[in-house]
């Protein structure tokens, strides 16, 4: 497959079309979220697309997709036959679209858990894929990892070839969510710009991708939740997909690697899961505070990372940092606090910090004892 791109404006949502006919696709796998593609607007391409291939639409999953979702999309895969799909919504049927590319040479009666956990494809896709946001957050259009449960487990399946062809980024589409949605969506994008300047794999471009994040995503949030004005939803549509350009390539921490079990255990929604962990991260990793860098991170390069948040959030330190972020949240409606989630007893805490994801963990900058995350997650 060739490099992909990506196509920004108002508007360009009905181009898809034409993209289908410049691809010569015949058959069109639609996988779209089951109420965002009528509310967002793009459902009025599917006339236009109706005249240039035939098309089949799934939105048969659910908002965290799980394994058993996954072999359903790949049954009606194996049916239809697709020669491009078309991913269109949030980072769930993004992330399933991009699922159902990798996975699609699994032989039928395979078996697709142990394929997940192998983290990678069953082959690199020969399908066309082409994946556009209805919402300015995930950034999953830029990336090139998915996500899937086996159970209660999250499992990250990741491979080059699951970026897209093309993403196709229309800042009108994201205005038509609710307050709370825009809010965790935006935040999303927030905390994956913070947590690839100081991430253990950040590299020059990942950060100098999350500062132009942050800079667009900061000052646009609060109006972007209170009522979605045009400005606002430009801003934010760019920054999250720079965002998402940024944790391809640096992966998350440990904020994200606890979001997970609070997103699956207490319905929290993935954006404001990170959240609730990232001021206290904030805190933990100022340079001052956290001695215990990972061996192999430098110093001056960590203190250097942080400097960046500080200047991007208009503070001087971590604490201050905390601070900030949290007033944030609440600015634009979310809890702050675990307790407000129904993360409320001691054993709750311990099985939050046992649930985390290694990889992730092993990806934060400061290095976390048990015992420390327990504590992290009790302030």
């Amino acid at each position: 497959m060739s490099r992909w791109r990506a196509r920004y404006g108002v508007g360009v949502i009905d181009r898809v079309p034409e993209v289908v006919r410049q691809y010569r696709a015949q058959r069109v796998l639609l996988v779209c979220g089951r109420r965002s593609f009528e509310a967002s607007g793009a459902a009025r391409i599917l006339p236009g697309l109706a005249t240039v291939a035939r098309v089949q639409r799934w939105s048969d999953f659910a908002a965290n997709p799980d394994v058993a979702d996954l072999r359903t999309g790949l049954a009606l895969w194996r049916e239809f036959q697709p020669d491009l799909v078309l991913g269109i919504g949030g980072g769930s049927p993004m992330d399933m679209a991009k699922l159902l590319c990798g996975f699609a040479s699994l032989p039928e009666g395979g078996d697709l858990p142990a394929a997940v956990a192998t983290g990678e494809p069953a082959a690199p896709r020969r399908t066309r894929l082409v994946l556009v946001p209805t919402t300015a957050g995930s950034g999953a259009e830029a990336t090139h990892f998915a996500v899937v449960y086996v159970g209660q487990r999250k499992y990250s399946v990741a491979h080059p070839s699951l970026r897209p062809d093309l993403a196709l980024l229309d800042p009108a589409l994201s205005r038509s969510g609710a307050a709370y949605q825009r809010a965790t969506s935006g935040l999303d994008a927030v905390t994956q710009a913070i947590e690839s300047l100081w991430a253990v794999g950040a590299t020059s471009a990942s950060r100098a991708w999350a500062r132009r994040a942050l800079a667009c995503l900061l000052p646009a949030i609060a109006p972007f939740v209170a009522d979605a004005d045009e400005t606002a939803a430009r801003a934010m549509t760019i920054g999250s997909h720079l965002a998402g350009r940024a944790i391809d390539l640096s992966k998350t921490t440990a904020a994200h690697a606890l979001s997970y079990a609070l997103t699956k255990r207490y319905g929290v929604s993935h954006g404001h899961a990170v959240g609730l962990t990232l001021g206290a991260f904030l805190a933990a990793h100022d340079p001052a505070a956290a001695p215990r860098l990972r061996p192999g991170v430098d110093p001056a390069a960590h203190a250097a990372a942080m400097a960046d948040i500080y200047h991007l959030l208009g503070v001087s330190d971590g604490r201050a940092a905390r601070t900030r972020f949290e007033a944030l949240m609440r600015q634009i409606g979310l809890p702050t606090s675990l307790s407000e989630v129904g993360v409320t007893t001691a054993a709750e805490r311990v099985a939050l910090a046992e649930s985390v994801n290694p990889e992730r963990l092993g990806n934060n900058p400061v290095d976390f004892t048990r015992s420390e995350l327990i504590g992290l997650l009790t302030e």
